[in-house]
Parts: structure tokens; sequence; C-alpha cells
């Protein structure tokens, strides 16, 4: 096994097999994040900033999300090159 850091500054102890868990798992939280981006517009969607929050998160906690795992998944890439 071996440590890995994310961009982000997370580490992680994987081997090869582990790498491509780790590849398959943040690409599904990311299409999450992604499906959850496109329900923004959806009129049942409510993030209110006023601490009363009463579904889903909010449109800059989102974006956020989505490019913390594309970042993941670009390092997860590059050490599976390596």
């Amino acid at each position: 096994m071996t440590y890995y850091r994310y961009t982000d500054g997370e580490t992680v102890q994987a081997d090869s097999s582990t790498l491509y868990q780790l590849l398959k798992y943040n690409q599904e939280l990311l299409q999450n994040y992604l499906e959850l981006a496109d329900d923004l517009d959806d009129p049942s969607y409510v993030a209110r900033g006023n601490g009363f929050c009463d579904t889903k998160y909010s449109e800059d906690f989102i974006d956020k999300q989505i490019a913390k795992y594309q970042q993941r998944l670009a390092d997860i890439k590059k050490w599976m090159k390596k």
C-alpha cells in the first residue's frame, strides 16, 4: 500500500485495486452532485441561508463539491498512470 495525497490535502492509503475503487466511488459522488446541480431550478428545491434549510444543499456548496470531486478524479487518474 502507498500513501497518496489529494490536491485538497486529504491523504489516502491505496494499492492499484483500491485506486480503481476510489476512482469509481468518486465518479459516483461527482455524478450525484451533478444531478443535484440539475435540480436547482426545480420548484421543490429549497435551500435558505437563514439557518432553516428544509431540503438539499446550497448552490455554492454543490459547486464546491463538484469541483472537489472533479479534482479528485484527476488526482486518482494521475496516480493510476504511475
